[in-house]
């Protein structure tokens, strides 16, 4: 039985959804929003969706793996600055000897990225993407509660003392829109900035700020000559809210000072804590203020990850990257982690 590697063209929207709904879940987002396969994977320009796919010897696919690049949301990331973020990694059981690393092995050769890596891998593909080349680590979370809560109805906080936190001060914020994004941002030097994978002031407001589900917002800080743009999107449940920082963009150092300022957001929107995963800035988010929360075996607190269904427990997420730079800052924003999960 001979088996075909390719990309899937535009008339292929209906047998991906199909293989996912049969081999990975009816309920999964993918298999039932259109608007959301299109939102994250069709591709006008090359006249594809964003999937290489393998197919037996009657066109039937048994295997997929799905991919988003960065420049989806800033066409000037094409080519040498983009990133391949790899998500849907499916393979039919009675096909899964090898089809899944010949997937990944293909797609790799026929869009040669720059920067390619996935967000919430499962570990027991480590060993494959560190042979590939990868870096594999942990996304460290980091969080701050709001000191004027004192009843948490998404957190599990012990009682007691809290653990002690110094908020620095200094930075000064600014919410951005749609309206007023590109005039607050201009001539700060966000796009120059060395932070790799690549990303613009372009790729947060097509990403984020365009997004046609998720309602984001963009916080601009600045700490004298140094600034950066944080990504959040509040959560809800139980009648309560949390504030998910989800992607950056800038100068790590604007953080140093800003944590009195994640404190002001917290006690004026009233969300329980405010959280990160992220890797790149451990030491900056220490200083503003915010706390490392432990693994989920050692950890006493309990700050929800999942909301879409809700469930009341710590998140772990693992990440790969290979591509060159050493200022490499990978977000849970990247790859599909922070997507719609119930439409």
């Amino acid at each position: 039985m001979g088996i075909a590697l390719e990309l899937c063209g535009l008339a292929d929207r209906q047998d991906l959804m199909d293989f996912i709904r049969d081999y990975w879940s009816a309920n999964h987002v993918l298999a039932r929003s259109e608007a959301l396969m299109d939102w994250q994977h069709r591709d006008e320009a090359n006249q594809r969706y964003n999937f290489i796919a393998a197919r037996d010897d009657d066109k039937r696919i048994v295997g997929i793996l799905g991919f988003i690049l960065a420049s989806r949301y800033d066409a000037t990331l094409a080519g040498e600055a983009d990133t391949l973020w790899l998500t849907t990694w499916k393979v039919r059981p009675d096909f899964a000897h090898g089809l899944g690393l010949l997937l990944l092995r293909k797609l790799d050769s026929l869009m040669a990225p720059k920067w390619i890596g996935t967000v919430g891998l499962n570990l027991a593909t480590k060993g494959i993407y560190q042979a590939l080349g990868y870096h594999v680590d942990m996304l460290s979370r980091h969080y701050m509660l709001n000191g004027a809560v004192e009843n948490y109805k998404l957190a599990a906080v012990p009682a007691g003392p809290r653990d002690a936190t110094r908020l620095s001060s200094g930075a000064t914020f600014r919410w951005l829109d749609r309206d007023n994004f590109w005039t607050a941002t201009e001539d700060l030097g966000l796009d120059a900035s060395p932070q790799v994978p690549r990303k613009t002031r372009a790729f947060i407001h097509g990403r984020y700020l365009s997004h046609p589900f998720y309602r984001y917002q963009a916080l601009l800080l600045a700490d004298g000559p140094r600034a950066a743009i944080c990504v959040l999107r509040s959560c809800t449940a139980e009648g309560a809210t949390a504030l998910r920082m989800v992607d950056f963009l800038g100068d790590g150092a604007a953080l140093r000072g800003a944590g009195a300022t994640f404190q002001e957001i917290l006690r004026s929107s009233g969300a329980e804590y405010v959280d990160f995963f992220c890797s790149g800035l451990q030491a900056e988010l220490a200083e503003a203020g915010f706390l490392k929360l432990p693994p989920a075996k050692e950890a006493r607190i309990v700050l929800p990850g999942y909301f879409e269904p809700f469930e009341r427990s710590n998140v772990e997420l693992a990440f790969s990257l290979r591509g060159p730079g050493e200022a490499r800052i990978v977000c849970k924003g990247d790859a599909d982690q922070d997507r719609p999960n119930l439409l």
